[in-house]
């Protein structure tokens, strides 16, 4: 169940008078805005240098690769110990990867495999930071709130994403490309700056770990998230289609968006901003009536937000001849960011026990992390190759597949525990 976004206003403005939360905010919008320009930044770089899509759909990979192998380590530290801590630790080792990234951008670095390692590190250090981030949440925001509190958050992270590529757009022509990763860089000062202003310890509800965990804790940690997680058949169908449609997604976002920009400007760096810009004005749309939606099937809800990836795709498959219609097109999927991701978030924080709240967030996230491998090595295999119209077509038709199943196993599901309440009732 989640709270209505739209309740009152008096709950909303209760949470900007949090001072841990508002900090937590600032500290998401300065590393939002950062890291919007180091994303699009790296990847019209790499495009321009490697004039390869294939090369786009390879740089996505090490930070998955980072996923698989750290981050159910990232939740049983942030279950254990000070999220405050961790958080800071994670952007202080971020901004100086983006220092070296910049760097090199500066020096004409063509090496794929730089970039790829620097990805990897990244990614390291997100397996630690994302997990301590939503415990904080939980435990700086009161339960009854976290739903308006995600749906904050979420819409921030929408408005960025309009803003800061949109702003690319503007100026790129007169501003090197190399000082958009020296944004990103002070984006991650400011953001362990904000956090490490937060006076609260953090930690987990239940929290007793003052030391190093031996090896066999971390398996036993694990073991319970993963079986409660087994024994909660909805928790398991929520982080099971919140994530599946990023099968596909992952290789429409990293080639598809950029390829089509390409085609569309004619070479315009700006293009690819304008056209992510769109897409996030669609995101933004989707966050602001998530505020306002009141629902308890969560399912039901990520479902909904995946049919409307699915329509944009379709109508990105016709091709960027028109520019406005492909612009409509990114809005109608950008709609579904909000309703899959606000849903699952709040799912986790209020359905799963507080000792494993870190520790299923890692498990989502894991999975997101195997939906995007996989999409990505698709790319590397063939995929990426195959003209956009027709990868934007086959993208599309999967998620209406997958949302259909979907649909079906949550009907199925409320008629069994129909049936039961009735056998029970009699």
């Amino acid at each position: 169940m989640a709270n209505s976004g739209g309740v009152a206003l008096t709950a909303q403005a209760s949470l900007w008078k949090n001072r841990s939360f508002l900090r937590l905010w600032l500290a998401q919008v300065t590393s939002n805005i950062g890291d919007q320009f180091y994303g699009i930044a790296l990847l019209w770089y790499l495009l321009q240098q490697t004039k390869s899509a294939t090369a786009l759909s390879l740089i996505p990979i090490p930070d998955m690769v980072a996923g698989f192998l750290f981050y159910l380590i990232g939740g049983v530290l942030a279950d254990r110990y000070s999220s405050r801590l961790l958080m800071v630790s994670a952007d202080a080792a971020r901004l100086l990867v983006v220092l070296a990234v910049g760097s090199m951008v500066i020096a004409g670095m063509d090496k794929l495999l730089f970039f790829m390692a620097a990805q990897f590190v990244l990614g390291v250090f997100s397996t630690l930071f994302f997990p301590a981030k939503t415990v904080a949440l939980k435990a700086t925001v009161p339960v009854e709130q976290l739903s308006q509190a995600n749906a904050i958050l979420d819409t921030t992270f929408r408005t960025i994403r309009i803003l800061a590529p949109m702003a690319i757009g503007l100026f790129a022509a007169s501003v090197p490309i190399a000082a958009l990763f020296f944004v990103n860089a002070g984006s991650y000062l400011l953001s362990a700056l904000f956090v490490y202003s937060i006076r609260e310890q953090l930690r987990a509800e239940g929290d007793s770990a003052s030391g190093r965990l031996p090896a066999r804790q971390y398996i036993r940690d694990i073991g319970s998230a993963c079986r409660e997680v087994a024994g909660k058949r909805q928790l398991l169908y929520i982080l099971l289609f919140g994530n599946i449609g990023f099968l596909v997604w992952q290789l429409c976002w990293s080639v598809g968006f950029p390829v089509l920009a390409q085609q569309m400007g004619g070479g315009d760096a700006g293009m690819l901003g304008v056209l992510v810009g769109f897409y996030g004005a669609g995101n933004l749309l989707g966050s602001l009536f998530m505020a306002r939606f009141s629902y308890q099937n969560h399912l039901l809800v990520i479902l909904t937000g995946w049919l409307f990836q699915s329509v944009g795709f379709l109508a990105l498959s016709l091709g960027g001849e028109y520019s406005h219609f492909a612009f409509a097109s990114a809005s109608i999927a950008g709609i579904g960011g909000p309703l899959i991701g606000i849903p699952q978030t709040t799912a986790i924080q209020t359905k799963v026990e507080n000792a494993n709240t870190g520790k299923v967030f890692a498990l989502n996230m894991l999975t997101f992390t195997f939906c995007c491998v996989l999409s990505s090595s698709l790319g590397v295999f063939g995929l990426g190759a195959w003209p956009v119209e027709r990868l934007f077509l086959a993208s599309g038709l999967f998620l209406a597949a997958a949302v259909a199943a979907g649909f079906w196993l949550d009907r199925r599901e409320r008629r069994k525990r129909t049936e039961q309440e009735q056998f029970f009732s009699a």
